[in-house]
């Protein structure tokens, strides 16, 4: 007997599971033809992988590294396939981009777009990723390039100004300060505030305590959201203020109004960030076309 992608399928699943009913429900096969896989598998290798009682499956000691040393297959050979079905499509390759609430809603989507125009024989995996997260993700090799809010200073990491927007204020479009055209962070200094919450939040709210600081006051914070969508809602439904990146302009929401804060000077730079030594020849594709159409190059 041959080994083939079925045995090893068949004991992937059954090592996780360590139950035969359960794994033959994931790989949808009966469990008489599952135990026959395992046996086939068993008398090829020439030694049990498994110990079956009425009550439990265990690993035996050879079961638990043939596991281990097998884990990695069926995910390269899936990989393989779908890299096949993209060839057949056209597709040569993929990169896997991350990006932040910031840079997707700013100036990413169009670059985006402009390169799946020019270059649809690659293929863009896009993933969220918080800012905190994406030096690591790419040394790690989980995503080939990120846009990030902040600036980058690794020296394995390359960088590359993309984008940069201003600090604005978010109120209800009913809150008397809406009123005016303008504001200072200071006016905002009695004012209830929403803020993002977490990782993916945790560099940008910094930078916004820090100014506030400067001004002598610190917010208090009424509220806090996950996600940009969170945050506009819990303003709208009067929850407080917020601070935000003027890229919101390109995502209007009725209910808010948007105030240009003019003692802010700062900026909320996105940078695009990738490991010095990837020599993908995909991110070599990527890198130039964004030098080229970056909107900080303009």
């Amino acid at each position: 007997m041959s080994l083939d992608l079925r045995h090893l399928r068949a004991f992937a699943v059954l090592g996780s599971e360590l139950h035969f009913r359960r794994a033959s429900e994931r790989l949808r096969v009966a469990q008489p033809a599952l135990s026959k896989t395992i046996q086939q598998l068993e008398d090829h290798l020439g030694t049990p992988l498994l110990r079956r009682s009425t009550r439990r499956v265990e690993l035996t000691e050879a079961g638990r590294i043939f596991l281990i040393e097998t884990a990695g297959i069926g995910a390269q050979i899936d990989h393989a396939v779908e890299r096949a079905r993209k060839a057949a499509r056209g597709v040569r390759g993929e990169l896997r981009v991350a990006y932040t609430d910031f840079a997707i809603n700013g100036a990413l989507p169009h670059f985006l777009r402009s390169f799946n125009e020019a270059h649809p024989d690659i293929y863009l995996d896009l993933i969220f990723m918080p800012t905190i997260h994406q030096h690591e993700a790419i040394l790690r090799h989980r995503i080939d390039i990120g846009f990030l809010y902040g600036v980058s200073n690794q020296q394995l990491i390359g960088s590359l100004p993309f984008d940069d927007n201003n600090y604005v204020a978010i109120l209800p479009a009913d809150h008397p300060l809406a009123e005016r055209k303008q504001l200072t962070l200071k006016d905002l200094q009695n004012e209830k505030f929403v803020f993002g919450t977490g990782d993916s939040w945790m560099i940008f709210r910094n930078q916004v305590f820090s100014e506030c600081r400067a001004r002598g006051f610190l917010p208090e914070v009424s509220l806090e959201a996950t996600s940009s969508d969170g945050i506009f809602g819990l303003v709208i439904a009067g929850a407080g203020v917020a601070i935000y990146s003027s890229a919101i302009g390109n995502m209007p929401r009725q209910g808010l109004a948007i105030r240009q804060l003019v003692d802010m000077d700062a900026k909320l730079p996105i940078t695009a960030v990738w490991e010095r030594g990837n020599s993908s020849e995909e991110l070599a594709v990527f890198l130039h076309f964004l030098r080229r159409f970056r909107p900080l190059a303009r």
